[in-house]
């Protein structure tokens, strides 16, 4: 873009999608791009217009339900009412904030507020080169100030899918926003185990959708495993290589010299495959990362 320097085309972004121009909520959001989409996950995310609003940007989140019978609709309407009525009573100034819910046809909706920005991803398609250890530092700081926040929700909240696409750099402050909650499929959507027994809410990472930014498997997913998804997602930050890495994480400065031993040390730590030779908490590897932030 000749205004604002972000890529207009990057290839994480999917074109010519049929629903593009489609309206929701009797066309009150129209959809104008659509950012990601899985079969696997029966998720949607697009950048909509809202047209009561000015025709104001927002984020559309789509779930899908059941395909059938209305009853089990029903169920799996009020299920994604409850589980995302944490996150729309959550007020963060750097989470996304939820401006409405609601269902129609055969698909849940959530419609968050829009932040203009550019993620970590796209930023590196953009530059093409490692980002500064100063810049990374502070993202780290923020980020792990949101964990500490979601960590003492009651009950407490997890992300799910700490990546760079999903942590978004604010245009106007240059600040870390955590975008890209993952909201548990319906159980009647989810999948069976090699027993037949249907996956239940109680996450580790090899019930999640696979993501190279998380360790082969924690049980369950807890903080440890937010930590490992965050130092994973400042290592490629800081590389400009994605995982996956085999068998483990390189040492950062093996990968790029311009990294200080003391940053390289924190990733190393929480990147251990082992969550007990991990940081055990979000305070502990904040108290590391503030020591980096005043030299």
């Amino acid at each position: 873009c000749s205004l604002c320097g972000r890529l207009a085309i990057t290839p994480t972004m999917i074109t010519n999608n049929p629903l593009v121009g489609i309206g929701v909520r009797q066309s009150r959001y129209v959809i104008k791009r659509v950012l990601k989409q899985s079969e696997e996950t029966h998720t949607m995310t697009a950048v909509a217009l809202d047209t009561q609003t000015n025709e104001q940007q927002v984020i559309l989140k789509r779930l899908e339900c059941s395909d059938g019978l209305l009853a089990n609709r029903a169920k799996d309407v009020a299920y994604y009412e409850r589980v995302t009525t944490p996150l729309a009573q959550l007020h963060h100034p750097l989470i996304p904030r939820v401006l409405d819910r609601f269902a129609e046809g055969k698909h849940y909706y959530i419609v968050l507020a829009y932040i203009s920005g550019e993620s970590i991803e796209e930023r590196l398609y953009k530059l093409l080169r490692p980002l500064s250890e100063q810049h990374i530092i502070g993202y780290m700081n923020t980020i792990l100030n949101v964990l500490i926040a979601l960590e003492q929700q009651q009950p407490p909240l997890y992300h799910y899918d700490i990546s760079p696409a999903n942590i978004l750099i604010e245009a106007k402050r240059n600040r870390a926003q955590l975008t890209g909650f993952q909201v548990p499929a319906a159980p009647n959507l989810n999948t069976f185990d090699a027993r037949g027994r249907m996956s239940t809410i109680h996450r580790t990472t090899r019930k999640l959708l696979i993501s190279p930014y998380l360790p082969i498997q924690d049980k369950p997913y807890d903080r440890r495993t937010s930590m490992y998804a965050l130092a994973a997602s400042m290592h490629h930050a800081l590389t400009n290589i994605a995982p996956p890495h085999y068998p483990t994480y390189p040492p950062v400065r093996q990968l790029n010299l311009n990294v200080s031993p003391q940053l390289e040390a924190i990733l190393a730590r929480a990147l251990q495959e082992d969550p007990v030779l991990r940081y055990q908490s979000y305070a502990e590897m904040k108290q590391d990362i503030q020591r980096l932030l005043g030299q």
